[in-house]
């Protein structure tokens, strides 16, 4: 750690740039869902784009452009969302969002102006004031010189709503609350700037009701209340966005429907085989979010979750129905942890044949953080017909060892291949293999440092030596994710103290993200304009 080097006392402390984040296309449908009460994917029903990918994650500022074209699609969302709303199939839903009606002692103008307070306040997240409703109200008046009947003209209201900057992006911009000893360019966020950024942090959606309450009441940010609340969210089935957007896009699983293996080598891999594998590596994050398990369990585990398909393709007994269940592993099943599954197996594979490279890659760069530089443009493939060698490989190490000769390929291929040849007993779609056809099997290495190992699980128990680099890690990519910036050298004392939290209780999930949220950045903000 540099933290040697840093003054992290509170009045020196830096919580980084404060930054202006879009909904990004997930977090556009699940606040949909929230604030009208729809399960529908409307960003996909009207063609939104993917989104862009900046430091691994598609909910960074440098991530979350705008454009007219993506303004047009905001638009035909909004239509087709309170077109929806306004069927028979919701109209539940809309009873809800049309609370209050006119009657006998409610005129029109009362109830439209009810209505929009408490939709607008939802939608923005925040307090509003006449200036928010003022052209809101002015519509509905439009709508009404028109004859329109309430339910249309509140219609013809709400719409601006949904295409408004106040919804589309995360402002902030209340009143700062400084502190005796805080920084003097540093300021806590808002109760209700605290409640959007942990809302978008644990659920990708807008803060519900009891937060937005406490948030109105400035009790949000006493530590105990903030903790109740994040454990409260935690618990939550809408923390499954949690697991789905942080976790897949930092285990690269989007890679996965891309994997090379085809089915002319390997008839079994199959869309629903690939799709088995995806769900079993969700499933099994989403446990220990759930039941607040040790995080070391991604590294190493005594059980895994399987349908049918994927417990033929592990060799395990099936499941009693047909969906995903938890089962109990045993040493010579040799699954457990992120290394024994099929869906990182499959997508670090070529075509025909396993890819230690590309094994070694993934496990320095998401298990460890260390990304190594890309290859030199000149590197070329392994080619199994390359005659100017001068002898024939012995093994598929030797032969790859031929392959990476130039100087710049080295001293990379030194650090990946020996962590990737321990993975070489799973065939390309993660099948385990005492044998291959075409080399012996030679799945024995040594780390730059000296360290031996035979196998997959003499690996993983050195990985597990190295526990604190992967707690440190870990922290990295959730606090770029919550933060949804870059890191700088200023959030190094932020990692160390969650690495240490984490180290006292036993690397609980809860702890990481009870350290994230009790963090300095994630409690404050530049008070630069």
């Amino acid at each position: 750690y540099a933290t040697e080097y840093l003054d992290c006392g509170e009045g020196a402390r830096d919580p980084g740039p404060t930054v202006l984040r879009r909904l990004n296309r997930t977090e556009y449908d699940l606040t949909i869902r929230d604030l009208l009460g729809i399960d529908f994917h409307s960003a996909e029903a009207v063609g939104m784009p993917d989104e862009a990918v900046v430091d691994g994650f598609d909910n960074t500022s440098a991530a979350l452009g705008f454009s007219p074209a993506l303004l047009e699609k905001y638009l035909a969302a909004a239509d087709k969302v309170l077109e929806l709303l306004y069927s028979p199939r919701y109209r539940k839903q809309l009873d809800e969002l049309l609370f209050v009606r006119p009657g006998k002692d409610v005129t029109e103008e009362q109830a439209a102006r009810q209505v929009a307070e408490r939709f607008v306040r939802r939608a923005y997240r925040g307090p509003i004031d006449d200036d928010d409703l003022r052209p809101l109200l002015a519509l509905f008046q439009k709508a009404k010189s028109r004859e329109e009947p309430f339910e249309q003209a509140a219609k013809a209201m709400l719409k601006p709503v949904l295409v408004s900057p106040r919804f589309l992006y995360r402002f902030e911009t209340g009143e700062p609350v400084k502190k005796d000893n805080a920084s003097e360019h540093a300021t806590r966020v808002t109760n209700h700037e605290l409640a959007v950024r942990l809302s978008y942090f644990l659920w990708s959606s807008l803060p519900d009701e009891e937060l937005a309450k406490l948030a109105d009441s400035g009790e949000l940010q006493k530590l105990t209340v903030l903790r109740e609340q994040t454990l409260r969210m935690l618990k939550d089935p809408k923390a499954r966005a949690l697991t789905d957007n942080f976790a897949s896009q930092w285990l690269q699983l989007g890679k996965l429907a891309q994997a090379r293996p085809t089915t002319e080598f390997f008839p079994t891999f199959t869309h629903d085989l690939r799709r088995a594998m995806r769900e079993e590596t969700i499933l099994f994050v989403d446990h220990l979010r759930q039941e607040d398990r040790s995080l070391l369990e991604l590294l190493d585990a005594d059980y895994t979750y399987v349908n049918t398909a994927l417990a033929k393709h592990y060799g395990l007994a099936p499941p009693a129905g047909k969906e995903f269940e938890r089962v109990a592993l045993r040493p010579e099943d040799h699954r457990g942890g992120l290394l024994g599954m099929a869906s990182v197996l499959s997508m670090t594979s070529h075509t025909f044949r396993t890819s230690p490279t590309q094994r070694g890659k993934y496990i320095l760069d998401v298990v460890f953080g260390s990304p190594v530089p890309p290859p030199p443009a000149n590197a070329g493939m392994l080619k199994d017909d390359d005659q100017n060698k001068r002898r024939a490989p012995a093994t598929f190490r030797e032969q790859l060892a031929q392959h990476a000769t130039q100087k710049a390929c080295v001293s990379c291929h030194k650090k990946l291949d020996p962590l990737g040849f321990a993975l070489d007993n799973y065939d390309p779609i993660g099948t385990w293999r005492e044998s291959r056809p075409e080399f012996p099997l030679d799945v024995v290495g040594e780390l730059p440092g000296g360290e031996r190992f035979n196998g997959a699980a003499e690996l993983k128990q050195l990985i597990l030596k190295r526990k604190d680099d992967f707690a440190r890690n870990i922290t990295e990519k959730l606090l770029i994710y919550a933060l949804g910036r870059e890191l700088d050298y200023f959030d190094d004392c932020t990692i160390h103290e969650v690495g240490q939290r984490l180290k006292q209780n036993k690397y609980r999930y809860s702890e990481l993200i009870l350290g994230i949220v009790e963090s300095y950045p994630f409690q404050h903000r530049r008070t630069e304009q």
